[in-house]
């Protein structure tokens, strides 16, 4: 055991304490900083390390970096990189801290190192390529629950209730009274008297047999784990006779469990027949008193047997019925078959809780080796697989669970179905089985809020909401912290106003204060960070709340508030920092080995590339996500990957490839089920067949999209309402485009989405340039230009203010036209795309020839006209070649521009261009001007 400055490493026990935290490292990087520490005051060169760690095979040296940087934060070191950690250039690094080697009696026994740290040089930790677009479904990669209630809860959660509620503030400043949960048990981490690494796995282990035992009978359920294992982080152990009076007093306010057992084992004896021995004490959590206290011993190897007489006994001593037999014959098959089992499982549960999923796997698998039929490693199996982010190894696994689940108890194979379910995006299916389980317990109020996270993936707000309504009304959740979170998510998930989601974030940050509950204080502070936005206050509790998952141990957590803060940065336009806060993040999933985050991260970093116009940045991050989901074979993510490729590279033409991306990953969405990205890949490639002019085709798929968007409320609808419109404009459906930008520009205003209100607008003012209506058309723009300039979207505001300057010419506004131009060309010189300015490039090509240079105003635009025919824009080609007719009617020459409309007319009929048609037919612009 090594101290220095605040922190204490137990190297036989595997643990790092920091300010008296354990902080939890990986296997890896806990490995680097036991090399660094053991040779404290000398220098390890990166080679030696390497070597060390990793001698089976070659590793990049970067993972190398990542360890260092991680053993940096992780002492919170992230500030002054040399004070712990010193970098030697071109060598390897040298542990500089004053450092003392404690005896295993706990005296401390020399100091090792005692140096003053030279300056290092700074940590360059290079940035990943990048990437966007909407996430996917996600995983939940949250510690596990009591086991065999473990369900890897992999529903893209989007929570919450319109009920509303009554504020209560805290009186005096005293923690509020928690409502006790009557029917909840918190079993917390058991003690290893013996001190022995290899026996370990006995304190998970035990904590899960003995919940599957205390729920047996069906009127008792263990506390969450993730809930539990915050709620004693800070609390001293207890002794033989449960926890000290105050201790359980801040347990029963952080939970508000009715019971809390806990206890000790130690293992001793023969190497080869060893001996358990397994003290339990149950306390009554509001009083103190010892409900229980009860000794098993036997041989470990009968392990179940003792387990069973213990689950006997305290059943008893909590006033419960005897079980039947046939209950017990269930409890039984719910319970590893041997030791040998129980021991790989307790490995694998404490891995996971300290989100370790390589680790855990590598346990289930040798469990599931010696016990092919034992479905509760399954269910274990596929949630490490998900947290890796292997989904279709985690559905391989969970159909393996729902396959060898007969004989266990119902609730049990409810869970897994549910579980099963979720990884495939069955939604249904996983509404039903949370159904039921709602019912069949329904004092758990776990299963109410999981019920209702169901019910938002699948888009039945409605029925969430009740949902929620009624479980806001069990003893077990009355201000309960979870409640105002669910109310956030499915407040957002419906659109609501942002000040009601803004309400329900706030109170769920106050409640899970009051409780004092430091998972539920990150969460809520997570959550009321994202829904606050672009405001100042957004970025202090993301930041905050990183700082908060990193202090509890959950990784993953971190990660995620890093990543929102990114996405905050980004929205801001500080590329520079918010790249390095989506580093950040992507670190912390590589560290814990979550390629689905890494791919997240990607999906982000791209969006923000492409909208600083690197292009080439953009692409190569879309293809490293793709990358991670063939190499994981998650179909959705293939999916979303294939989609931003084809979006990017639709910018450069509307090819076949970029067709048939399109149609790969429309494919892939039906295959996996994700019919809410499906929704957005049928109108992306309606979209690509519009531009291409195949009008038809573009309708038809369009109108997929509207049926898929349908479940999953107003973002979806919109994006394919506004293509459908788009669609009958071109086809010359004039009337019913107004109607629909119209409604889309009042639905998309309640909603506070200034995207689309900026693009109806845009839309809408040039349908009434086409009709020559140029008072209407410039109001309209003017608008447009304004939310686009709100929005800092440089393209639609240039696009916007360049059709504005048009308008402006029409009506003899020379001033307001010159002004109008000057912007958009101010604005051109920042935009690299290429699609969607050309209307912009058309608008400022008409101006040149009204500004005195009608031959150069043509050549730019007959160029225009070929480069997108070439590209197969079959729309953009029409407009800039209705742009050219109109600057040959102006300029008189008759025979040409008889020649030229023609040609459109009968081109545009050909392949369905109504609009184009309806355009051409109208007067020519000075001949007649409507002002109204």
């Amino acid at each position: 055991m090594y101290r220095f400055a605040d922190c204490e490493l137990d190297v036989r026990e595997r643990r790092l304490r920091v300010r008296g935290q354990p902080v939890t490292l990986t296997p890896k990087v806990f490995d680097t900083l036991v090399l660094l520490v053991e040779r404290a005051g000398h220098v390890v060169s990166k080679d030696e390390l390497m070597s060390a760690l990793w001698p089976r095979g070659f590793v990049h040296e970067s993972n190398l970096t990542k360890h260092i940087w991680l053993i940096r934060r992780a002492l919170g070191d992230e500030g002054n990189e040399d004070r712990y950690i010193e970098t030697v250039p071109k060598l390897g690094y040298r542990f500089v801290a004053p450092m003392q080697d404690v005896a295993a009696g706990g005296s401390d026994a020399a100091v090792v190192a005692s140096s003053n740290p030279v300056s290092s040089q700074p940590l360059s930790a290079e940035a990943p390529p990048a990437v966007a677009f909407e996430p996917h479904d996600e995983t939940d990669s949250g510690k596990p629950a009591r086991w065999p209630y473990a369900i890897a809860a992999v529903l893209a959660i989007a929570i919450a209730s319109g009920t509303w509620f009554t504020w209560r503030a805290s009186r005096s400043g005293a923690p509020a009274a928690i409502a006790q949960d009557p029917g909840a048990v918190a079993i917390v981490d058991f003690n290893n008297l013996s001190g022995n690494a290899k026996d370990a796995w006995l304190g998970p282990a035990l904590e899960q047999m003995l919940a599957t035992e205390v729920g047996a009978e069906g009127r008792l359920h263990a506390v969450s784990e993730e809930l539990v294992a915050t709620a004693r982080r800070d609390l001293a152990p207890p002794g033989a006779g449960g926890y000290a009076p105050a201790s359980l007093a801040v347990l029963q306010r952080r939970l508000g469990a009715r019971y809390v057992l806990s206890g000790a084992y130690l293992v001793s004896g023969d190497a080869n027949t060893p001996q358990l021995r397994v003290d339990l004490a149950a306390q009554d959590a509001a009083t103190g008193k010892l409900v229980a206290t009860l000794s098993q011993t036997g041989p470990v190897g009968n392990l179940p047997q003792l387990v069973a007489q213990a689950g006997a006994g305290l059943r008893g001593d909590f006033g419960l019925h005897p079980a039947t037999a046939e209950t017990l014959r269930l409890t039984a098959n719910a319970q590893p078959p041997s030791a040998e089992v129980a021991r790989h499982l307790g490995f694998a549960l404490d891995a996971l809780g300290n989100y370790d999923a390589a680790r855990a796997r590598d346990e289930l698998l040798l469990a599931v080796a010696q016990a092919p039929g034992y479905a509760p490693a399954y269910v274990y199996l596929a949630r490490a697989w998900s947290m890796l982010g292997y989904r279709a190894k985690a559905i391989a696994a969970s159909k393996q669970a729902v396959a060898n689940a007969h004989g266990l108890p119902e609730e049990q194979q409810l869970q897994i179905r549910a579980q099963q379910s979720a990884l495939q995006g069955d939604r249904a299916q996983a509404i039903a089985a949370y159904r039921s389980l709602a019912d069949l317990r329904p004092g758990d109020p776990d299963y109410r809020l999981q019920l209702v996270k169901a019910l938002i993936a699948g888009g039945d707000h409605a029925q969430a909401d009740a949902v929620l309504a009624a479980a806001r009304k069990l003893p077990a959740l009355t201000d309960d912290p979870r409640i105002e979170l669910a109310a956030v998510q499915l407040a957002s998930a419906q659109g609501d106003a942002a000040a009601f989601v803004e309400t329900h974030a706030r109170r769920a940050l106050q409640l899970a204060r009051e409780r004092g509950e430091d998972g539920l204080i990150a969460e809520a502070r997570l959550q009321l960070g994202v829904v606050l936005d672009t405001t100042p206050e957004a970025g202090a509790l993301l930041r905050q709340a990183a700082a908060d998952f990193r202090r509890i141990g959950n990784p993953h957590g971190e990660a995620q508030a890093w990543q929102n803060l990114g996405n905050l940065q980004f929205g801001q336009n500080q590329v520079t920092a918010a790249r390095e806060t989506y580093q950040r993040a992507m670190s912390i999933y590589q560290g814990i080995g979550d390629l689905g985050g890494e791919a997240a991260v990607y999906d982000d970093l791209s969006r923000m590339l492409w909208n600083a116009g690197d292009r080439d940045g953009t692409e190569t991050a879309l293809r490293e996500a793709l990358r991670i989901g063939r190499e994981t074979e998650d179909l959705t993510r293939q999916a979303w990957s294939l989609t931003g490729l084809a979006t990017v590279e639709s910018d450069e033409s509307a090819s076949d490839e970029v067709a048939n991306q399109y149609r790969q990953a429309i494919a892939l969405d039906r295959q996996a089920g994700a019919r809410s990205h499906l929704a957005f890949a049928l109108a992306s490639y309606a979209d690509l067949l519009r531009v291409r002019g195949k009008l038809d085709d573009a309708q038809t798929t369009c109108v997929q999209a509207r049926d898929a968007a349908r479940p999953f409320g107003s973002s979806p609808q919109v994006i394919a309402d506004f293509e459908c419109a788009q669609i009958a404009l071109d086809r010359g459906d004039t009337g019913k485009a107004i109607a629909d930008f119209e409604r889309i520009e009042r639905s998309a205003a309640a909603a506070n989405d200034g995207f689309f209100v900026a693009n109806a607008q845009l839309e809408l003012g040039q349908i009434w340039m086409g009709r020559l209506q140029w008072g209407k058309a410039r109001a309209a723009l003017q608008a447009s230009a304004h939310e686009w300039n709100t929005q800092k979207e440089a393209p639609g505001e240039a696009t916007a203010s360049g059709l504005l300057a048009l308008c402006d010419a029409a009506l003899g506004n020379t001033a307001e036209r010159d002004a109008a131009a000057a912007r958009a060309r101010s604005l051109r010189s920042q935009v690299t795309a290429r699609q969607e300015v050309l209307t912009l490039d058309i608008a400022l090509a008409e101006l040149r020839a009204q500004a005195g240079s009608p031959a150069e105003a043509l050549a730019a635009l007959r160029g225009y006209a070929d480069d997108a025919a070439k590209r197969q824009w079959a729309g953009y080609a029409f407009d800039a070649r209705l742009a050219s007719l109109r600057v040959l009617e102006q300029g008189g020459d008759t025979a040409a521009a008889k020649s030229a409309r023609d040609a459109l007319i009968a081109d545009a009929h050909k392949a369905g261009f109504g609009w184009v048609n309806q355009r051409v037919a109208q007067p020519r612009p000075h001949a007649r001007i409507s002002k109204t």
